[in-house]
């Protein structure tokens, strides 16, 4: 399909629209009432957040296995570095999901009576800094797809590209920093996914 690489493109499109939807929400010092405030004033636009995180997530993988296709039988021969590109993609797209469920529950809960307060702050705890799978799934992606392209005769990456690869799959590791080479690795997931796709037409 050639359309396939460029699933890595919309998933960053969703991704980021996604999380532009969730908006300011509660940190995690934040208290329940405060918590069940936000998302019951907050109720469709979570909903519809929730929606493209959902659709970005299967679209990770899909990038991720034509990714891992593409550098499968580049020489050197890394047998089994296709399968850490594809790995990471569906790491990635754990992430997404349950911190979607996550979310998803802290939206029904606001909806409820019943809900106490001690629930809503600590669900909402643990869904605030449920971001290392999908960021560690991130790094590990591209750290294997730099390693196996980087000294690799016609790849279909530029060498540049390969070494920035292995560059924000390191960074994404290092505390503090990671989040924002997560951010960068999305530029990176875009740029990789369009030269995919002209190496697919031509």
């Amino acid at each position: 399909m050639r359309v396939a690489p460029l699933t890595g493109v919309v998933a960053v499109a969703l991704t980021v629209a996604g999380f532009l939807m969730l908006g300011d929400t509660p940190g995690v010092g934040a208290s329940g009432r405060k918590v069940n405030a936000y998302y019951d004033g907050h109720r469709a636009q979570t909903a519809v957040s929730l929606y493209l995180l959902v659709i970005a997530a299967v679209l990770f993988v899909f990038f991720a296995a034509y990714l891992a296709r593409a550098v499968r039988d580049l020489p050197p021969a890394h047998e089994w570095l296709h399968r850490v590109v594809l790995a990471g993609g569906v790491l990635i797209a754990v992430g997404f999901l349950v911190g979607a469920t996550l979310t998803l529950a802290l939206l029904d809960l606001s909806d409820k009576a019943t809900a106490s307060p001690q629930a809503l702050q600590t669900l909402n705890a643990i869904n605030e800094d449920f971001f290392i799978p999908f960021v560690g799934g991130m790094g590990l992606m591209l750290l294997a797809a730099g390693l196996a392209t980087v000294r690799a005769n016609g790849s279909p990456l530029p060498r540049w590209l390969s070494w920035a690869a292995l560059v924000l799959g390191v960074l994404v590791f290092i505390p503090w920093v990671g989040f924002f080479a997560f951010m960068l690795a999305g530029v990176w997931v875009i740029i990789a996914s369009v030269l995919l796709g002209r190496s697919a037409r031509t």
